[in-house]
């Protein structure tokens, strides 16, 4: 998660030479053992131009990539394949794979009602969502990706903000939220659950900035207006009514 990276031997690799190879690597390591069609690759890498079977830009990225692969000494090769090419890489630790694979384990441990695995596997998720999925890169195959860990981290980061609400551990109610508001500034549960957490503490001003907050982002980026609920969690605050009842 956040900008793209790669290491080997614990030694971070910057040279990618010039073109395309650093994005064909980028996408073909997304799909790797499995052979992406010439035409899908121009398509995910030149979006708005139109190219010809006698086209060289994709041989050109290619020969770039095989050429960093191998002055690198990685673990891993490109092969022309089928139309296509494929990356066939071992050894290899993708922080997106591991979020994703702790994201599906935790949610079958949640279902089988084993609260403490699911625990466990969604502050894997929250660990490994530092930042926004290859941030920075624009290309829509990105866009989609991104958008799929964010979800899966604010799902995680929800349910680990009930459990902590559940158990009256409201630092980490506030912990959680505050990830969560990173992922989506919008999510009116979030806002309500800090109010409530900061009303549990006494924290009366806190309660109050986060729900002008609330108010002004709702209402002045997306012109819709907070539920009556959150109104209700602020008037239950401002009375005193959270430090000794349920909200």
């Amino acid at each position: 998660m956040g900008a793209f990276s790669v290491q080997l031997h614990g030694a971070p690799v910057r040279r990618w030479h010039a073109g395309k190879a650093r994005s064909l690597f980028q996408y073909l390591l997304v799909n790797r053992g499995r052979v992406v069609l010439r035409d899908t690759l121009y398509e995910v890498l030149w979006p708005d131009q139109e190219w010809s079977p006698g086209s060289s830009s994709l041989k050109v990225a290619a020969h770039a990539l095989r050429r960093m692969l191998l002055e690198s000494g990685a673990p891993a090769r490109i092969e022309h394949q089928d139309f296509g090419y494929v990356l066939r890489a071992e050894d290899v630790w993708v922080d997106a794979e591991e979020l994703q694979a702790s994201f599906s384990a935790g949610r079958v441990a949640e279902l089988r009602g084993d609260h403490e695995t699911a625990a466990a596997r969604y502050r894997r998720v929250a660990a490994l969502h530092r930042g926004d999925y290859l941030a920075g890169e624009t290309a829509d195959w990105v866009y989609e990706q991104r958008e799929w860990y964010r979800s899966l981290a604010l799902r995680a980061l929800t349910y680990l903000r009930g459990q902590a609400l559940a158990r009256n551990d409201y630092p980490e109610v506030i912990e959680w939220s505050r990830q969560a508001l990173a992922i989506d500034r919008y999510q009116e549960e979030t806002y309500q659950a800090l109010m409530i957490a900061h009303g549990r503490l006494g924290e009366l001003d806190r309660v109050r900035s986060w729900h002008e907050l609330c108010v002004r982002r709702l209402g002045e980026e997306l012109n819709l207006e907070p539920t009556a609920e959150t109104a209700r969690i602020l008037a239950n605050a401002m009375q005193g009514r959270l430090r000794s009842s349920a909200a």
